[in-house]
């Protein structure tokens, strides 16, 4: 009996692509289950053509064999391309490589060395939220959002770890040094929200847009969020000073936010959040300056891999 056609894409930069034993691990785990063909990620965007010709040859599975960055660059090619397929009849697999891997936690036994989303006879629906964001030039831009997105001292802390990532270092040092390093920083800053017909105006501490409950590390969330209920999770923190971030940050080591002081929490369909001043924005973890972000779930769903 013939294997199914997947197409992987693999990201040469993730934080263990250049463990040989670990790369050999995910190469034979893909050949038990596909018949697969490889492509690396390059700078210039021509792994991309890799997907044109996978779609127009009847390809319709696709792994991303690296971090969460690499789930994204894969799911916009495959949504946004010239050959995009209709978002129900793509399968994902995942080969999480990178150093923090959010898209497939919670982890489970045998995760280790690396976690692995492969048995395409048991995936499920999971939804995609499209992000329109303008920058400070008025210049606008699309996106698609996989996991969460975040504003305020969360994206600040986002932008710290990704600039500051050392070779060697731990993950879990490094996202705590990049969190204690955004507090002392952040400044809140005035922002409109628009959700479920409501307009208000919050005096910004952090913003987080959510559809896994994990945020980074071990850091989650304790909303009600599910891959595929059409909805966003989002949570607000507004007004809070330096002490209280800390506070409420070292909640997340332990899954607890909702009802702490300063916090509120709610799960909607769409999300506008714009200011006057420029803030960073973060979607699954890439960092930017933006005036205006909406959200919006979309109505297709993709399968991703058990």
């Amino acid at each position: 009996m013939s294997l199914p056609a997947a197409l992987v894409v693999r990201n040469p930069a993730a934080g263990r692509a250049a463990d040989v034993r670990a790369l050999a691990l995910v190469r034979r785990a893909v050949a038990t289950r596909f018949e697969a063909s490889e492509v690396e990620l390059d700078a210039f965007g021509m792994w991309k053509e890799a997907i044109d010709s996978a779609l127009a040859g009847g390809t319709r599975t696709f792994v991303a064999a690296g971090g969460d960055g690499t789930v994204h660059a894969l799911l916009e090619a495959l949504v946004d391309g010239p050959r995009n397929a209709a978002l129900g009849e793509i399968t994902l697999g995942v080969a999480a490589l990178g150093s923090s891997n959010d898209f497939v936690k919670p982890l489970r036994p045998g995760d280790d060395p690396v976690p692995l989303r492969l048995d395409a006879a048991r995936a499920t629906p999971h939804d995609l939220v499209r992000v329109r964001t303008v920058d400070p030039s008025g210049t606008e831009r699309t996106t698609l959002l996989a996991v969460s997105a975040s504003a305020g001292v969360v994206a600040e802390g986002n932008a710290l770890f990704s600039a500051g990532r050392r070779p060697g270092r731990g993950v879990a040092t490094a996202i705590a040094a990049s969190a204690l390093r955004a507090v002392v920083r952040h400044r809140d800053f005035s922002a409109r929200l628009r959700h479920d017909g409501l307009d208000e105006e919050v005096s910004l501490s952090s913003l987080s847009v959510l559809k896994s409950p994990w945020l980074s590390g071990s850091l989650r969330y304790d909303l009600p969020v599910a891959p595929a209920d059409g909805l966003l999770g989002v949570a607000l923190c507004a007004g809070m000073g330096r002490l209280r971030l800390l506070s409420t940050l070292a909640g997340l080591l332990f899954g607890r936010f909702r009802n702490r002081p300063g916090t509120r929490s709610f799960l909607t369909s769409s999300l506008r959040v714009a200011s006057d001043a420029p803030f960073l924005l973060e979607v699954d973890g890439e960092v930017s300056p933006a005036l205006e972000a909406h959200f919006a779930v979309l109505p297709e769903r993709l399968r991703v891999c058990a």
